[in-house]
């Protein structure tokens, strides 16, 4: 009697403290489910974009040039906002404290050659706000916000440093150089890290090589390389892991957009496929929006410009 006493005190105790809970499976992202939102009003390719709660702001990009559209994930809207300062496509951009930073890119579909512009937009004010210029101008790279800075991965018309931004002090800063020039690629923070991912160089073609960023050694480390080669792509952190989509190979054989998608669990240091893409594009940003995967616009024609501004949504199962 004393034992089945016992028995059922520490049943209570397990229940009132959910030692026994459930837990919650993780999603699985490599068996999500595509879908199309509302599309662009300026169909674009090799823009840029960044989130900022539940609103994504796409930058420039070839036949939008100077062009700030936003897209509600909410309502599967789309509005303008204030045009940029310039002109620009290839353009690097992220979020930091609510607000728009939009880095280098080219004028125009005549004038390929990279900018050191560097601007910031407020979207409570609806205005842009001209910054210090980078230290050298870059087009096709990729910046990304981590703790207080603003850093400058890769592109092309510089050096092969990270640039750092300050946005306290509007100041940059040279750091350490990446191993391998790189440019149309993505970046992202994960674990307190930049991940630049493959990407492409003239002389060299697509890469599937991945390097990752120490902020506190300042020093870059090749990592598990991606499955297939690939330059122009998006990526996006979901779920403590990176999701790469789409893309394209020109350098390295045959132009092709590719439709493929791929996902880096840090745990297992492995990419694995998931889903395809419903068509094959490069030249757009991948976002993430309360673990969904947004990619915007884009040309579906390899090596040139075809822009049919789809937006395709991915959710993991």
């Amino acid at each position: 009697m004393k034992i089945r006493i016992w028995l059922l005190v520490v049943s209570a105790l397990v229940f009132l403290t959910g030692s026994f809970a459930p837990v919650t499976a993780q999603s699985d992202l490599t068996t999500g489910t595509w879908r199309e939102g509302a599309q662009m009003k300026v169909p674009r390719s090799e823009m840029s974009a960044v989130a900022i709660g539940a609103l994504i702001y796409v930058t420039g990009g070839f036949s939008g040039e100077n062009v700030l559209e936003v897209y509600d994930t909410a309502s599967d809207s789309w509005s303008r906002k204030k045009a940029m300062p310039g002109t620009r496509h290839h353009v690097m951009s992220t979020g930091y404290e609510g607000k728009v930073y939009v880095f280098g890119g080219a004028r125009s579909s005549r004038d390929w050659r990279p900018t050191n512009s560097a601007w910031v937009y407020d979207p409570a004010a609806d205005t842009w706000v001209t910054l210090a210029d980078m230290p050298e101008a870059r087009s096709a790279g990729a910046a990304v916000t981590l703790d207080n800075y603003i850093y400058i991965v890769g592109g092309v018309g510089g050096t092969r440093s990270l640039l750092r931004y300050d946005p306290a002090t509007d100041q940059w800063t040279r750091l350490a150089e990446t191993i391998e020039p790189r440019e149309h690629l993505p970046a992202v923070v994960l674990d307190g890290k930049i991940y630049a991912l493959a990407g492409r160089w003239q002389g060299r073609g697509e890469y599937t090589s991945v390097e990752v960023y120490d902020p506190a050694t300042d020093t870059w480390t090749l990592k598990v390389s991606m499955n297939e080669i690939r330059a122009g792509h998006g990526a996006a952190v979901i779920d403590g892991k990176i999701v790469a989509v789409g893309g394209e190979v020109w350098m390295s054989g045959s132009p092709v957009a590719l439709d493929t998608v791929e996902v880096f669990d840090p745990a297992t240091q492995t990419w694995s496929y998931a889903s395809k893409m419903p068509v094959g594009l490069h030249g757009m940003p991948a976002i993430s929006v309360a673990d969904r995967l947004y990619v915007l616009g884009g040309s579906d024609l390899a090596a040139g410009i075809d822009n049919r501004g789809r937006v395709l949504i991915y959710e993991a199962a």
